[in-house]
């Protein structure tokens, strides 16, 4: 061959037209079908690695897991509160006198002394109020364990300023204490107090035991001399000295209480008079069920205490299983009728026709649970009720791209020569359809995985304990209402997937539209 004709072949091959150098120069354009195409390998891979992938063992309790993986539950439930003394001459000290604990609710925190102070542990979602005792010296704080509920505020602790010099019998002066609320707010005047007190009694109107409400118990702010014949004090503050001596005044609302000393000579050594918490609400992890997300559990746990991330990766595999059998059942039969009806005619094509429209009549989800009720629950039987509703789509489509295809030239040259029908079907019409079935497939996937999910949320899948997202969401439907991440991340799951695989549908019709320009 001469160059001139070696150039002129090697010109012709380059400009040679490539049906899949097209397909892919179009569909690498649509950006949004490239990234899906991403997001399904990256959840097919998922499927098939996802129990290595998994921190946790999907069926069993995070805490009996915690041992193998080095973590220290007390370290989880339990939390170090720092706890300060405030002495009646203005200073301040972390050694604090043997002091006393009392939770009122136990089965939720209760808490015991620490090196800084105080160690609250927590055993169960709630909340409880933590008294901390110290003689005549009362400090409360709210131990929140795991609770979606909004707290209204409550009184932590009270102070009063010292008074620099001893003083005079017959003196008079009037006492100003500070309260200190739970959301930081001060209050400092007598009528901030009792609006205060009074907005809390509306609140929390409960029971005591003995058949009062909370708005019939003395909560308001009490005060009481240890000695009345040295001083006194009205149920205003105004404290009048009245002899020689030392006593101490007790100032106090419900359960929280602090003391003012006053004496006529030197006081020698200070005395404890407040005890002041490094934080007045303590927000505790309930490790036995339902973990907000954390760094610990990304997802959080349901309501089992089984990690929702390491169930959403192993769950993958299931959910993926049930969208790629169902479609590829109900394709391989659709498909098949679907030939013969666009192929035969007649007949045949009547018969298919309204076997068809049959199916299409009933709404796919109920024509799924009609399959369930006839097989009975089961994975099996999920995968085979999505793939009967998924027939009657594939016939439709296969029927009309058959119908147009053999009325082409190439066909009507094979049938007269000869060529048997199954032939003609297999090599020259069948190959013509799989540009709109792969459409479809991938398009149908995400629905199959949808009503998949349906059907396991309705109890009707197969183990309500295995790892599959429509099932998670089923057994966290009972406390949607409190907690969001129980039902938000495995739907968060299924809504990618599904829209993944339909945006990669959208992208594959476009990209093989021979009518769409490159």
């Amino acid at each position: 061959m001469t160059r001139k004709g070696r150039k002129i072949l090697i010109n012709h091959t380059q400009n040679q037209y490539s049906p899949f150098r097209s397909f892919l120069k179009k569909f690498l354009k649509q950006r949004v079908a490239v990234i899906s195409l991403g997001v399904v390998f990256f959840i097919i891979l998922f499927g098939i690695l996802g129990p290595y992938f998994a921190p946790y063992d999907p069926g069993r309790p995070v805490t009996e897991q915690y041992a193998a993986k080095g973590i220290d539950i007390e370290n989880v439930t339990s939390s170090r509160v720092g706890l300060t003394g405030l002495l009646s001459d203005g200073t301040t000290v972390e050694q604090l006198p043997r002091l006393f604990f009392e939770s009122e609710n136990q089965r939720v925190a209760a808490a015991r002394i620490s090196s800084e102070g105080m160690m609250v542990s927590a055993y169960r979602q709630g909340t409880t109020t933590i008294s901390i005792k110290a003689g005549e010296i009362g400090t409360v704080v709210k131990a929140d364990v795991s609770s979606t509920e909004e707290e209204a505020p409550f009184v932590s602790y009270i102070l009063i300023d010292p008074i620099a010099a001893p003083v005079n019998v017959r003196d008079q002066f009037q006492l100003e204490p500070k309260v200190f609320i739970s959301d930081g707010t001060i209050l400092e005047t007598r009528e901030d107090i009792d609006r205060f007190i009074e907005q809390y009694k509306d609140e929390d109107k409960k029971d005591d035991g003995f058949g009062k409400s909370a708005a019939e118990v003395e909560t308001g702010l009490q005060f009481a001399s240890s000695d009345e014949t040295i001083v006194s004090v009205n149920e205003n503050g105004l404290v009048e000295v009245k002899g020689e001596g030392e006593a101490f005044i007790k100032v106090s609302i419900d359960n929280v209480s602090t003391i003012h000393p006053i004496s006529t000579a030197p006081v020698l050594e200070p005395i404890l008079t407040a005890i002041i918490p490094d934080d007045t609400i303590i927000h505790l992890t309930d490790i036995y069920k339902h973990q907000t997300p954390s760094s610990l559990h990304w997802f959080g746990t349901d309501h089992q205490n089984r990690d929702i991330l390491s169930r959403i990766i192993v769950g993958t595999k299931q959910t993926l299983l049930i969208g790629f059998l169902s479609v590829a059942i109900g394709a391989f039969v659709g498909t098949i009728l679907g030939l013969l009806a666009g192929y035969y005619g007649r007949w045949v094509d009547s018969l298919l026709t309204r076997f068809t429209d049959i199916l299409l009549a009933f709404p796919g989800i109920l024509l799924a649970i009609a399959v369930i009720a006839l097989l009975g629950a089961g994975l099996i039987n999920i995968i085979v009720a999505v793939a009967v509703f998924t027939i009657p789509i594939f016939i439709r489509i296969v029927r009309a791209s058959t119908l147009s295809l053999k009325e082409k030239t190439y066909v009507e040259a094979a049938k007269s020569i000869g060529v048997k029908d199954h032939i003609i079907i297999m090599r020259h019409i069948f190959p013509g359809t799989l540009s709109v079935m792969m459409v479809y497939l991938t398009m149908r996937v995400g629905t199959a995985i949808l009503i998949g999910a349906a059907l396991s949320f309705l109890g009707l899948g197969g183990d309500i304990t295995a790892p599959e997202w429509g099932a998670m969401l089923s057994s966290a439907k009972d406390n949607s209402r409190n907690l969001f991440h129980p039902t938000f991340f495995p739907g968060l799951a299924i809504v990618i997937t599904v829209l993944s695989f339909n945006l990669l549908g959208d992208g594959l019709r476009d990209a093989l539209d021979p009518k769409l320009k490159e």
